[in-house]
Protein backbone atom coordinates (compact mmCIF):
# COMPACT_ATOMS: atom_id res chain seq x y z
CA UNK A 1 0.00 0.00 0.00
CA UNK A 2 2.83 2.23 0.88
CA UNK A 3 4.92 1.36 -2.34
CA UNK A 4 1.45 2.55 -4.48
CA UNK A 5 0.96 5.93 -2.61
CA UNK A 6 4.79 6.29 -3.02
CA UNK A 7 4.55 5.91 -6.57
CA UNK A 8 1.48 7.95 -7.22
CA UNK A 9 3.08 10.79 -5.15
CA UNK A 10 6.18 10.45 -7.35
CA UNK A 11 4.43 10.58 -10.46
CA UNK A 12 2.13 13.39 -9.70
CA UNK A 13 6.15 15.43 -8.17
CA UNK A 14 7.14 14.56 -11.57
CA UNK A 15 4.56 15.81 -13.62
CA UNK A 16 4.35 19.55 -11.91
CA UNK A 17 8.01 19.28 -12.40
CA UNK A 18 8.00 19.19 -15.68
CA UNK A 19 5.46 21.45 -15.82
CA UNK A 20 7.48 24.47 -13.96
CA UNK A 21 10.40 23.29 -16.20
CA UNK A 22 8.48 24.05 -19.28
CA UNK A 23 6.70 27.56 -17.14
CA UNK A 24 10.29 28.50 -16.54
CA UNK A 25 11.33 28.20 -20.36
CA UNK A 26 8.24 29.72 -21.73
CA UNK A 27 8.25 32.94 -19.35
CA UNK A 28 12.22 33.44 -20.17
CA UNK A 29 11.59 35.72 -23.51
CA UNK A 30 14.15 37.17 -25.90
CA UNK A 31 12.52 39.78 -28.14
CA UNK A 32 13.84 40.56 -31.71
CA UNK A 33 12.33 43.12 -34.22
CA UNK A 34 9.54 41.32 -34.92
CA UNK A 35 10.12 38.36 -33.37
CA UNK A 36 9.33 37.36 -29.46
CA UNK A 37 10.36 34.00 -28.21
CA UNK A 38 11.46 31.79 -25.92
CA UNK A 39 12.97 28.15 -25.56
CA UNK A 40 9.59 26.48 -26.68
CA UNK A 41 7.43 29.32 -28.42
CA UNK A 42 8.39 30.95 -30.86
CA UNK A 43 5.11 34.46 -32.29
CA UNK A 44 6.74 36.07 -35.07
CA UNK A 45 5.23 39.24 -36.63
CA UNK A 46 7.66 38.79 -40.25
CA UNK A 47 4.84 38.86 -42.49
CA UNK A 48 2.08 40.34 -40.09
CA UNK A 49 2.29 43.82 -41.84
CA UNK A 50 1.72 42.36 -45.64
CA UNK A 51 -1.02 39.43 -44.31
CA UNK A 52 -2.25 40.58 -41.27
CA UNK A 53 -1.53 37.08 -39.68
CA UNK A 54 1.13 36.17 -36.91
CA UNK A 55 3.10 33.08 -36.70
CA UNK A 56 2.93 31.06 -33.91
CA UNK A 57 4.86 27.90 -33.60
CA UNK A 58 5.23 25.41 -30.05
CA UNK A 59 8.65 24.60 -31.25
CA UNK A 60 9.18 22.04 -28.32
CA UNK A 61 6.89 19.26 -27.55
CA UNK A 62 4.84 19.71 -24.20
CA UNK A 63 3.04 16.43 -24.07
CA UNK A 64 1.09 15.35 -22.31
CA UNK A 65 0.20 19.43 -21.62
CA UNK A 66 -1.95 21.32 -24.37
CA UNK A 67 -1.30 24.54 -25.64
CA UNK A 68 -3.88 27.52 -26.56
CA UNK A 69 -3.70 30.68 -28.43
CA UNK A 70 -5.48 33.80 -27.06
CA UNK A 71 -5.43 37.24 -29.46
CA UNK A 72 -7.17 40.35 -27.73
CA UNK A 73 -8.07 44.07 -28.34
CA UNK A 74 -9.88 46.42 -27.63
CA UNK A 75 -12.25 44.13 -24.98
CA UNK A 76 -12.86 41.65 -28.10
CA UNK A 77 -11.06 38.26 -27.46
CA UNK A 78 -10.18 35.31 -29.74
CA UNK A 79 -9.27 31.46 -28.57
CA UNK A 80 -7.58 29.27 -30.86
CA UNK A 81 -5.75 25.76 -29.89
CA UNK A 82 -2.40 25.57 -30.97
CA UNK A 83 -0.68 22.26 -32.38
CA UNK A 84 1.51 20.47 -30.54
CA UNK A 85 3.94 18.93 -33.54
CA UNK A 86 6.32 21.88 -33.85
CA UNK A 87 4.23 23.41 -37.02
CA UNK A 88 3.83 26.89 -37.30
CA UNK A 89 0.00 28.15 -37.82
CA UNK A 90 -1.35 31.59 -38.70
CA UNK A 91 -3.78 33.41 -36.63
CA UNK A 92 -5.41 36.31 -37.78
CA UNK A 93 -5.52 39.48 -36.39
CA UNK A 94 -8.71 40.74 -37.42
CA UNK A 95 -10.12 43.33 -35.40
CA UNK A 96 -8.26 46.30 -37.41
CA UNK A 97 -5.76 48.51 -36.81
CA UNK A 98 -4.31 49.13 -32.98
CA UNK A 99 -2.21 47.12 -30.49
CA UNK A 100 -3.07 43.30 -29.72
CA UNK A 101 -1.97 41.32 -26.97
CA UNK A 102 -1.27 38.00 -28.10
CA UNK A 103 -0.67 34.85 -25.52
CA UNK A 104 0.36 31.22 -25.43
CA UNK A 105 -1.46 29.26 -22.39
CA UNK A 106 0.02 26.05 -21.47
CA UNK A 107 -1.87 23.56 -19.43
CA UNK A 108 -3.44 22.46 -17.67
CA UNK A 109 -1.80 22.64 -14.55
CA UNK A 110 -1.37 20.12 -12.51
CA UNK A 111 -3.74 19.63 -9.43
CA UNK A 112 -5.55 23.16 -10.62
CA UNK A 113 -8.58 22.20 -11.76
CA UNK A 114 -8.15 22.64 -15.22
CA UNK A 115 -6.42 25.72 -15.10
CA UNK A 116 -3.64 27.07 -18.05
CA UNK A 117 -1.00 29.37 -17.23
CA UNK A 118 1.12 32.01 -19.11
CA UNK A 119 3.86 30.24 -21.22
CA UNK A 120 4.66 33.46 -23.21
CA UNK A 121 3.08 37.41 -23.64
CA UNK A 122 3.47 39.38 -26.70
CA UNK A 123 2.10 42.95 -27.84
CA UNK A 124 2.50 44.03 -31.65
CA UNK A 125 1.13 47.13 -32.78
CA UNK A 126 -0.87 46.76 -36.92
CA UNK A 127 -0.60 49.24 -38.99
CA UNK A 128 -2.25 48.18 -42.14
CA UNK A 129 -2.28 51.01 -45.27
CA UNK A 130 -5.96 51.61 -46.33
CA UNK A 131 -4.95 50.23 -49.66
CA UNK A 132 -4.13 46.91 -47.68
CA UNK A 133 -6.78 46.88 -44.82
CA UNK A 134 -8.32 43.51 -45.75
CA UNK A 135 -4.91 41.96 -46.00
CA UNK A 136 -6.35 39.38 -43.31
CA UNK A 137 -8.88 38.21 -45.56
CA UNK A 138 -6.91 37.68 -48.13
CA UNK A 139 -4.56 35.77 -46.05
CA UNK A 140 -4.56 31.93 -44.95
CA UNK A 141 -4.90 31.41 -41.60
CA UNK A 142 -6.00 28.42 -39.46
CA UNK A 143 -9.36 27.73 -39.79
CA UNK A 144 -8.88 29.05 -43.79
CA UNK A 145 -5.74 27.12 -44.70
CA UNK A 146 -4.65 27.00 -48.20
CA UNK A 147 -1.96 27.71 -50.57
CA UNK A 148 -0.91 27.40 -53.94
CA UNK A 149 -0.31 24.17 -54.28
CA UNK A 150 -3.57 23.11 -52.78
CA UNK A 151 -6.62 20.84 -54.64
CA UNK A 152 -9.00 24.16 -53.14
CA UNK A 153 -6.68 26.79 -55.35
CA UNK A 154 -6.53 24.82 -58.23
CA UNK A 155 -10.05 23.79 -58.27
CA UNK A 156 -11.15 27.59 -57.69
CA UNK A 157 -8.80 28.48 -60.78
CA UNK A 158 -10.57 25.99 -62.76
CA UNK A 159 -13.86 27.26 -62.18
CA UNK A 160 -13.55 30.53 -62.58
CA UNK A 161 -11.46 29.79 -66.08
CA UNK A 162 -14.93 27.55 -67.18
CA UNK A 163 -16.47 30.37 -66.84
CA UNK A 164 -14.59 32.57 -68.82
CA UNK A 165 -15.36 34.84 -65.39
CA UNK A 166 -13.69 38.17 -65.45
CA UNK A 167 -14.98 40.42 -62.88
CA UNK A 168 -15.13 39.63 -59.32
CA UNK A 169 -18.77 39.12 -59.19
CA UNK A 170 -18.41 36.84 -61.85
CA UNK A 171 -15.30 34.62 -60.36
CA UNK A 172 -17.64 34.70 -57.24
CA UNK A 173 -20.83 33.64 -58.63
CA UNK A 174 -18.62 30.62 -60.57
CA UNK A 175 -17.25 29.39 -57.09
CA UNK A 176 -20.64 30.17 -55.09
CA UNK A 177 -22.89 27.96 -57.59
CA UNK A 178 -19.88 25.17 -56.62
CA UNK A 179 -19.87 25.00 -53.78
CA UNK A 180 -24.03 24.82 -53.11
CA UNK A 181 -24.01 22.80 -55.93
CA UNK A 182 -22.00 20.22 -55.03
CA UNK A 183 -21.56 19.88 -51.91
CA UNK A 184 -23.89 18.12 -49.52
CA UNK A 185 -24.30 18.71 -46.22
CA UNK A 186 -23.06 15.68 -43.84
CA UNK A 187 -25.53 15.10 -41.17
CA UNK A 188 -23.16 12.50 -39.42
CA UNK A 189 -20.96 15.07 -38.57
CA UNK A 190 -23.50 17.36 -37.52
CA UNK A 191 -24.47 15.30 -34.56
CA UNK A 192 -21.19 14.15 -33.73
CA UNK A 193 -20.72 18.28 -33.14
CA UNK A 194 -24.35 18.21 -31.25
CA UNK A 195 -23.34 15.44 -28.80
CA UNK A 196 -19.69 17.52 -28.06
CA UNK A 197 -17.68 14.64 -30.08
CA UNK A 198 -15.81 17.26 -32.13
CA UNK A 199 -14.29 19.34 -29.45
CA UNK A 200 -11.84 22.32 -31.67
CA UNK A 201 -12.63 20.55 -35.07
CA UNK A 202 -10.66 22.97 -37.12
CA UNK A 203 -11.75 21.98 -41.53
CA UNK A 204 -9.33 20.92 -44.11
CA UNK A 205 -10.08 22.55 -47.10
CA UNK A 206 -8.85 19.97 -49.31
CA UNK A 207 -10.22 16.79 -47.18
CA UNK A 208 -13.79 18.64 -47.68
CA UNK A 209 -12.90 19.56 -51.36
CA UNK A 210 -12.37 15.71 -52.00
CA UNK A 211 -15.21 13.94 -49.72
CA UNK A 212 -18.12 16.47 -51.09
CA UNK A 213 -19.54 17.17 -47.86
CA UNK A 214 -19.53 18.80 -45.06
CA UNK A 215 -21.39 21.13 -41.64
CA UNK A 216 -22.06 24.98 -42.33
CA UNK A 217 -18.11 25.65 -40.72
CA UNK A 218 -17.01 23.44 -44.01
CA UNK A 219 -18.92 25.35 -46.46
CA UNK A 220 -18.16 28.53 -45.03
CA UNK A 221 -14.03 27.95 -45.53
CA UNK A 222 -14.22 26.11 -48.40
CA UNK A 223 -15.77 29.22 -49.57
CA UNK A 224 -13.68 31.52 -48.06
CA UNK A 225 -10.52 29.58 -49.17
CA UNK A 226 -11.44 29.83 -52.40
CA UNK A 227 -12.25 33.66 -52.91
CA UNK A 228 -9.03 34.42 -51.14
CA UNK A 229 -7.28 32.06 -53.77
CA UNK A 230 -8.97 34.56 -55.58
CA UNK A 231 -7.53 37.56 -54.40
CA UNK A 232 -11.03 38.07 -53.13
CA UNK A 233 -11.52 39.21 -49.41
CA UNK A 234 -13.68 36.65 -47.99
CA UNK A 235 -14.58 36.43 -44.06
CA UNK A 236 -15.64 33.22 -42.30
CA UNK A 237 -18.37 34.28 -40.08
CA UNK A 238 -19.52 32.53 -36.91
CA UNK A 239 -22.54 33.52 -34.66
CA UNK A 240 -26.25 32.83 -34.08
CA UNK A 241 -28.90 32.87 -36.67
CA UNK A 242 -33.06 32.53 -36.33
CA UNK A 243 -33.61 29.03 -36.66
CA UNK A 244 -34.79 28.43 -39.99
CA UNK A 245 -37.25 25.38 -39.45
CA UNK A 246 -40.87 26.42 -39.15
CA UNK A 247 -41.48 23.90 -36.83
CA UNK A 248 -38.99 25.22 -34.07
CA UNK A 249 -40.36 27.78 -31.57
CA UNK A 250 -40.62 31.64 -32.42
CA UNK A 251 -37.22 33.58 -31.41
CA UNK A 252 -35.06 30.12 -31.15
CA UNK A 253 -31.52 30.24 -32.59
CA UNK A 254 -29.07 27.97 -33.99
CA UNK A 255 -25.03 28.55 -33.83
CA UNK A 256 -24.20 28.95 -37.48
CA UNK A 257 -20.90 29.64 -39.82
CA UNK A 258 -21.41 31.79 -43.44
CA UNK A 259 -19.46 34.07 -45.03
CA UNK A 260 -18.96 37.80 -46.14
CA UNK A 261 -17.02 38.92 -49.35
CA UNK A 262 -15.73 42.24 -50.29
CA UNK A 263 -17.02 43.48 -53.71
CA UNK A 264 -14.42 46.47 -54.95
CA UNK A 265 -15.98 47.13 -57.88
CA UNK A 266 -20.12 48.07 -58.18
CA UNK A 267 -22.77 45.55 -57.61
CA UNK A 268 -25.04 43.48 -59.71
CA UNK A 269 -26.81 40.29 -59.36
CA UNK A 270 -26.15 36.51 -59.52
CA UNK A 271 -27.76 35.29 -62.71
CA UNK A 272 -27.76 31.72 -60.45
CA UNK A 273 -30.59 33.26 -57.64
CA UNK A 274 -32.60 36.69 -56.87
CA UNK A 275 -29.36 37.42 -54.70
CA UNK A 276 -28.16 41.38 -55.60
CA UNK A 277 -24.94 43.06 -53.81
CA UNK A 278 -24.09 46.82 -53.58
CA UNK A 279 -20.60 46.55 -54.14
CA UNK A 280 -17.84 48.15 -52.39
CA UNK A 281 -18.33 46.73 -48.90
CA UNK A 282 -18.74 43.41 -47.51
CA UNK A 283 -21.54 41.58 -48.74
CA UNK A 284 -23.03 38.48 -46.83
CA UNK A 285 -23.85 35.09 -48.17
CA UNK A 286 -25.27 31.38 -46.43
CA UNK A 287 -23.57 29.03 -49.03
CA UNK A 288 -25.11 26.49 -46.31
CA UNK A 289 -28.96 27.40 -45.89
CA UNK A 290 -28.80 28.25 -49.94
CA UNK A 291 -27.45 24.61 -50.79
CA UNK A 292 -30.00 22.72 -47.81
CA UNK A 293 -32.64 25.34 -48.91
CA UNK A 294 -31.70 24.15 -52.93
CA UNK A 295 -32.21 28.09 -53.62
CA UNK A 296 -36.03 28.50 -52.96
CA UNK A 297 -37.24 31.96 -52.70
CA UNK A 298 -37.91 31.17 -49.02
CA UNK A 299 -34.29 30.23 -48.72
CA UNK A 300 -33.17 33.76 -50.65
CA UNK A 301 -35.83 36.04 -48.75
CA UNK A 302 -34.51 33.97 -45.18
CA UNK A 303 -30.52 34.88 -46.32
CA UNK A 304 -31.62 38.31 -47.41
CA UNK A 305 -32.47 39.33 -44.21
CA UNK A 306 -30.08 40.67 -41.95
CA UNK A 307 -32.04 40.57 -39.28
CA UNK A 308 -31.65 36.79 -38.98
CA UNK A 309 -28.31 36.92 -38.36
CA UNK A 310 -26.23 37.89 -35.02
CA UNK A 311 -22.28 37.72 -35.53
CA UNK A 312 -19.99 36.69 -32.50
CA UNK A 313 -16.81 36.37 -34.74
CA UNK A 314 -15.21 36.98 -38.25
CA UNK A 315 -12.40 34.89 -38.84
Amino acid sequence: MKSKNFLKATAKGAAFVIFIAILFAALTVTAYAQIDKNARIVVDYTNTPTTGTVSINLVSAIAPLEARVRIEKDGMQYDYRLKNDGTAEFFPLQMGNGEYLVRVLIGPVPDSGGRFQVGITSTYRLRLSSSNVNAVFLSPSQFVNFNRNSKITAKAAELVKDANARTDLEKIEAIYKFVIEELEYDMDKADRVVKGEMAGYVPIVDEILSAGMGICFDYATVFAAMLRSQNIPAKLVMGNVANPDPKMPAGSTVYHAWNEFYLKERGGWFKINEMRFTGEQFERVDPTFDSTGNGTTRAMQFIGNGSNYMKFKEY
